[in-house]
């Protein structure tokens, strides 16, 4: 079958080549023209019609089992109808395919799980502070208590808005928190930990929270891992850490990973590891610590056996501490050598002996901007890295920075904290920021 060529704008573009540019298959054409010259092959073959007029048509096909009517394909889906689209595809995009959703409004029942599929009762459990004290803790029912939510022992929690719970997750339960933009999880009750993460087997991941605010004190946590925890999992995912007078992360023990977060203005530093195993890429660590804190940035700890120890692609910057303090990351005891691989640590505030970096001869750093002070390794630069706004605490980097396509060549992390590709050059840039 033939179609006969519809030239949509015909009647007011003169040339051939521009009637070309504005013409496409009608497959119907022949239907209302049998008498077309172009729509037989002779005189007595007549041409057929040729595309979709209807879902059945498309059954089995491997285009997709959906008719668009518009041009007579079959597709996936068509426009904006999510019903064809199921399992980790289920959202319809302007190119009549199903894809993974990307945010909880793709999703009816507002919750976007990590795999790209969407939750529903079955297995998220809402929390929001309009919602009522009820157990049932539904998308029409949500329930303002996180314990509550907890307790339905579905994989996930979701959270809209503030709530003011000091949370625990132990016993071996393993559950992800969800969030909507600009939820917080905060304590006002008390002084202690926002959210307390124990037990062997349990897992607590988070994506895109904020933990601010806890109580004023030493024990003003956002997130712990306490020194009797055992061995649970945690991990911080677009996260955000702030504003805790205790200190944002504490990890005495199990594996703490932080990844694409925020950790700034935590007044007693913004991450101690102690004896846990860590993962800590595309972050900024900044502006933690203060003039009594023991600690800045980040403080290593209690490191004795090989393990997990990484801590790639960060920027850690104007943190500050008492003299002597290293305040862009302090190590302490690490009998094992840990190599710390791509960060920007620049411009933390020292004095009286304090460096950028310090403590054990174990910790090693390569292909990292350090400054204003030299610290030796293979890679290692010693210049501004030009951050765009420090008043504004806009520490991502310009176009022109030094840390651009400085970072180790054998990298291979492949986003960086906005989730932009990397390399974007010759090689990646330092730091928690690929800038094009």
């Amino acid at each position: 079958m033939r179609a006969r060529t519809w030239f949509c704008c015909a009647a007011i573009l003169a040339t051939a080549t521009a009637a070309a540019a504005c013409s496409k298959d009608n497959p119907l054409f022949c239907d209302g023209h049998p008498s077309d010259p172009s729509c037989s092959v002779d005189a007595t073959t007549p041409d057929t019609p040729t595309g979709c007029t209807g879902d059945p048509q498309c059954a089995g096909s491997a285009s997709g089992a959906v008719c668009d009517l518009g041009t007579m394909a079959c597709v996936q889906c068509a426009g904006s109808d999510d019903a064809a689209c199921v399992g980790t595809a289920p959202t319809c995009g302007s190119d009549d395919a199903c894809h993974a959703c990307s945010a909880h409004t793709d999703c009816a029942s507002d919750a976007c799980l990590p795999d790209g599929s969407c939750g529903d009762d079955s297995n998220v459990a809402y929390v929001d502070p309009t919602g009522t004290d009820n157990a049932t803790c539904t998308k029409v029912m949500p329930c303002i208590k996180v314990a509550k939510a907890l307790a339905t022992a579905r994989p996930f929690v979701k959270f809209t808005a503030t709530t003011d719970e000091a949370t625990t997750v132990n016993g071996g339960q393993v559950v992800t928190f969800l969030a909507d933009s600009g939820a917080v999880l905060t304590r006002t009750a008390a002084n202690g930990a926002i959210v307390t993460v124990s037990g062997d087997g349990t897992a607590l991941t988070i994506y895109d929270l904020s933990i601010s605010n806890a109580p004023n004190g030493t024990s003003g946590i956002g997130v712990v891992i306490p020194a009797a925890g055992g061995s649970p999992t945690l991990a911080l995912i677009r996260a955000k850490i702030s504003n805790n007078p205790g200190g944002g992360i504490s990890a005495s023990g199990g594996t703490l990973t932080v990844s694409r977060s925020t950790i700034s203005g935590n007044t007693s530093g913004g991450i101690t590891i102690s004896g846990a195993q860590f993962d800590i890429t595309n972050c900024f660590i900044t502006q933690n610590g203060g003039g009594t804190a023991g600690l800045g940035g980040v403080k290593i700890d209690g490191i004795t056996s090989a393990g997990t120890h990484r801590l790639d692609f960060n920027t850690i910057t104007a943190n500050l501490g008492p003299a002597t303090v290293h305040t862009g990351i302090s190590c302490g005891t690490v009998l094992t050598p840990v190599t710390l691989a791509d960060n920007i640590i620049f411009a933390n505030i020292v004095s009286g002996g304090g460096a950028q970096i310090g403590g054990s001869a174990n910790c090693a750093t390569t292909y990292s901007d350090i400054g204003p002070d030299t610290v030796a390794g293979t890679g290692n630069i010693n210049a501004d890295p030009l951050f765009v706004n420090v008043a504004q605490s806009n520490f991502h980097i310009m176009s022109g920075s030094p840390a651009k396509n400085t970072a180790d060549p054998a990298a291979t992390l492949t986003v960086d904290f906005d989730g932009d590709p990397r390399p974007q050059g010759a090689h990646s840039d330092m730091g928690a920021d690929e800038t094009p």
